[in-house]
C-alpha cells in the first residue's frame, strides 16, 4: 500500500529533516527570515524547542550539545546579523571536532542591494561561513530541503565531526515564505549513513609489533578520543603497555587524574611536569585523535623525534598534511579497539617503580599547588586560588564543571579535580568569551541529576548574561560562579606585563548577585574567604529549587606555577 505525502512549504521540510535525524533539542532566536521554520518545528512534538536571548548564545549552545551528546546540535537563526551573531560558535565547533547543524534564514535569492538584513551580495553569509564549516549551502529550490539536510548531517557527523551551515533563503523582503508561496510534495527524507573510518589491519599489525617491542612506549591523546567515547580504550590501552598517557589541552579529561599513568596535558608554554618526564624518557609515542598539521601536534613535535611519533590522525581523509608509514587516518574507537584486539593477551608486568613515581609526581603537584595558596589564606579580595580549592571541596567527580575563556580558566584548568570530559569544559582552540554559562545550561539540560557548575570573569560573564533568565525558565538549575575584578583579567595582566600599564581593559562591574535574583535566580556575593566554601554549599542546595549564581571579589595574581 503507498503512502501519499502531503504538500508542505519549505519550514516543514526543515521541520521534517530535524524528526527524521532524531533531533531531540533545537536552540534559537526568532527572526521574520525564519517564521515558516518555527511553524513547522510547532508540529513536532519529540523536538524539545529553547529560545534563546542572545544570539552568539545559539551556536555555544548548539556546540556544548554536540560535545556532551556526539549527536549534531542544531541551531536556528535569522539572516544577516542573526548568522554572523553566532558565528563565534560555529568556529568554535569546528575547532572543537563537534557536530552541528546550523541553519539560518537568507535575504532572497535575487535581493536588490541593502536588502532587509543583507548587504549587496545576496549570499554573503553562506560564503563566510565556508571558512568555518565543513559544508555551507544556501539553498535554492524548496526540492532540493531534504537531499541538502540529508547531506548536512551526515557531513556533521562523518569522519572529524563539525559544523556545516545550511540557509534557506525567503521569497522577497517581508515575505512570510521561504523560497516559494506554495506548498509542494517532497521526496522521502533519507537520511545518509555516516562515515567511519576504519584502520587498515596491516596499519594495527605492525603499530601493534612496535608498542609491543618498545621499552618506554608513551600514548598522546587528542580530543577525538573524546568525540568518538574512546577513552575506556585508551585506559585498557595504557595498562597493557604499562603506558604513561599525555594528551593536548584541549583534551583534558580523556583520562582520569586518578588513573596510574596520567601524565597530564602538554602545551607550549604550561605543559604538566609528569608530561614533560614522559616524552623525554619515551622510545616510542603513539598519538591518537590528533590532526596533523594543528597546533597541537605541532607542540608534540618539539618534544618528539619525528621516527619515535606514530599518528592516528583524527580528520575526514588523508590529505597532502599525512606523510610517511607513520601517519594513518583512522577513526580513533575503531583504532584503539583494533590495537587491543590484535593484541590479545599481551600484558607487560607491572611497572610498579613508573607507577610509584608517577604518583609521587602527581602528589608533589598539589603539595606545590596548596604551599602556594596557604600564605593567602585570608587576602582580600579574594586570591583565586582559594575560590579553586573550595570548589574541589565541595563538587564530586561527577559534576560538570565548564570554563569561560580567561584567567578563570588558567587557574581552574591547574586546580581542578579530573575524573571524566566533564570535569573542565573549555572552549579550546578557538577561545571564544561567553563559553561558560551557554555550556552549563546545556549540560544541566542534558544530565539533571548532576551539579553543573559555570566559571566566569565579570567580563566575559557580561557577554553572556542575557541567557541567565533563559536558566531560570527553562528549570536548567545551574551554579554560576562570576569572578568579579572589575577587569578584563587575562588583557589586564598581558598589558601589565608587556607595557608596565594597562589601557581601556578596567571597568565597572553591576551587583551580579542582585540581578541573579532579578533573574529569578539564587544570588550571593561572597567578599571573605572564609565564607567560600559554604557559599559553594548553599547555592548547591539551592540548585535544587532554581539556578545560582556565587559573585566571588577577587584581585589579579600571577598564574600558579605546576
Amino acid at each position: 500500500m503507498s503512502f501519499q505525502r502531503s504538500a508542505m512549504h519549505a519550514g516543514e521540510a526543515v521541520a521534517e529533516a530535524l524528526r527524521e535525524e532524531g533531533v531531540e533539542r533545537v536552540y534559537s532566536v526568532p527572526g521574520s527570515h525564519i517564521h515558516p521554520i518555527y511553524d513547522g518545528l510547532s508540529r513536532v512534538n519529540s523536538i524539545r524547542f529553547v529560545t534563546c536571548k542572545q544570539e552568539p548564545n545559539v551556536s555555544l549552545m548548539a556546540d556544548a550539545y554536540g560535545r556532551l551528546t556526539g549527536k549534531p546540535g542544531v541551531c536556528v537563526v535569522t539572516a544577516g546579523p542573526g548568522g554572523l551573531n553566532s558565528m563565534a560558535g560555529v568556529a568554535q565547533a569546528y575547532g572543537a571536532a563537534s557536530p552541528m547543524v546550523h541553519i539560518g534564514g537568507a535575504v532572497p535569492l535575487k535581493a536588490d542591494l541593502e536588502a532587509f538584513h543583507g548587504v549587496d551580495d545576496p549570499s554573503f553569509v553562506h560564503q563566510m561561513f565556508k571558512h568555518i564549516t565543513k559544508w555551507s549551502a544556501r539553498i535554492e529550490r524548496i526540492e532540493d530541503i531534504p537531499e541538502v539536510m540529508a547531506k548536512a548531517f551526515h557531513i556533521a557527523r562523518s569522519g572529524r565531526p563539525g559544523p556545516v551551515h545550511v540557509e534557506l533563503p525567503r521569497v522577497s523582503d517581508y515575505s512570510e515564505y521561504i523560497l516559494q508561496e506554495e506548498r509542494a510534495v517532497l521526496p522521502a527524507y533519507k537520511p545518509i549513513p555516516t562515515v567511519i573510518h576504519k584502520p587498515d589491519p596491516q596499519d594495527v599489525d605492525r603499530f601493534a609489533q612496535r608498542l609491543m617491542a618498545a621499552k618506554s612506549p608513551v600514548l598522546a591523546a587528542g580530543k577525538g578520543i573524546i568525540r568518538k567515547g574512546a577513552m575506556q580504550d585508551l585506559s585498557a590501552l595504557s595498562m597493557k603497555l604499562q603506558a604513561p598517557v599525555v594528551f593536548a589541552q584541549d583534551a583534558i579529561g580523556v583520562i582520569a587524574e586518578e588513573h596510574p599513568f596520567f601524565a597530564g596535558h602538554f602545551s607550549h608554554h604550561r605543559s604538566y611536569p609528569l608530561c614533560s618526564e614522559a616524552l623525554k624518557r619515551a622510545d616510542l609515542v603513539l598519538g591518537v585523535g590528533l590532526r596533523a598539521g594543528a597546533v597541537e601536534l605541532t607542540e608534540l613535535n618539539e618534544r618528539v623525534a619525528e621516527e619515535k611519533l606514530i599518528l592516528i590522525g583524527f580528520d575526514d581523509v588523508a590529505e597532502s598534511r599525512y606523510h610517511g608509514e607513520n601517519q594513518r587516518v583512522a577513526d580513533p574507537k575503531l583504532f584503539l579497539a583494533a590495537l587491543l584486539e590484535r593484541m590479545g593477551s599481551y600484558q607487560r608486568p607491572q611497572n610498579e617503580a613508573l607507577i610509584r613515581q608517577m604518583a609521587e609526581g602527581k602528589a608533589a603537584v598539589r603539595r606545590s599547588l596548596a604551599a602556594q595558596n596557604e600564605p593567602h589564606q585570608s587576602d582580600k579580595p579574594i586570591h583565586p586560588g582559594i575560590l579553586m580549592d573550595a570548589m574541589n571541596a565541595v563538587l564530586d567527580d561527577n559534576a560538570v564543571v565548564s570554563s569561560d575563556v580567561g584567567n578563570c580558566q588558567m587557574w581552574a584548568r591547574t586546580f581542578r579535580r579530573i575524573a571524566t570530559p566533564e570535569s573542565f569544559m573549555q572552549s579550546g582552540v578557538w577561545n571564544a568569551m561567553s563559553y561558560g554559562l551557554p555550556t552549563a545550561i546545556v549540560a544541566k539540560m542534558e544530565f539533571p541529576a548532576r551539579d553543573v557548575v559555570a566559571l566566569a570573569g565579570d567580563g566575559a560573564f557580561l557577554m553572556t548574561i542575557g541567557d541567565l533568565p533563559t536558566a531560570a525558565e527553562y528549570g536548567a538549575n545551574i551554579l554560576m560562579i562570576v569572578l568579579n575584578d572589575g577587569a578584563f583579567g587575562q588583557t589586564f595582566m598581558q598589558q601589565t606585563n608587556i607595557y608596565g600599564h594597562t589601557y581601556g581593559t578596567t571597568f565597572k562591574s553591576p551587583n551580579f548577585a542582585e540581578i541573579a535574583k532579578a533573574c529569578g535566580a539564587e544570588g550571593i556575593r561572597v567578599t571573605d574567604p572564609k565564607d567560600i566554601e559554604g557559599a559553594l554549599r548553599q547555592g548547591l542546595v539551592a540548585t535544587k529549587q532554581r539556578p545560582a549564581l556565587i559573585e566571588v571579589m577577587v584581585a589579579e595574581h600571577p598564574y600558579p606555577k605546576i
